[in-house]
């Protein structure tokens, strides 16, 4: 997707799951959240920036799926941290995009 608006902000609902000894537990937040493509380490990964509380467990999960703006996208993630900027930390997740289409 081209149409990234970085500077802009959406709400998302997101799925993902907490991985525990007797196998994952699915999970969902809604918040909101910022969506970008970049280029990390030559490939072109989707970057989530979530703006507020970061939902419990995420930083642990290894999929997501993000529903936002009438499109769907999902895949694994590759990499978290948080970032400090403007006197605010915001947690940026990156994932490889492997499921898109338009809701109606």
């Amino acid at each position: 997707m081209n149409d990234d608006k970085t500077d802009q902000s959406s709400i998302a609902e997101i799925d993902y799951s907490r991985d525990t000894l007797f196998g994952p537990i699915p999970m969902q937040a809604t918040c909101r959240v910022r969506l970008a493509t970049i280029e990390h380490e030559g490939h072109s990964l989707r970057e989530l920036t979530i703006l507020g509380d970061v939902p419990d467990y995420l930083p642990k999960s290894s999929i997501i799926r993000i529903a936002m703006d009438g499109r769907i996208e999902a895949g694994p993630v590759r990499e978290h941290y948080a970032v400090k900027g403007n006197g605010e930390e915001h947690f940026k997740l990156l994932f490889e995009n492997e499921h898109l289409h338009r809701t109606h």
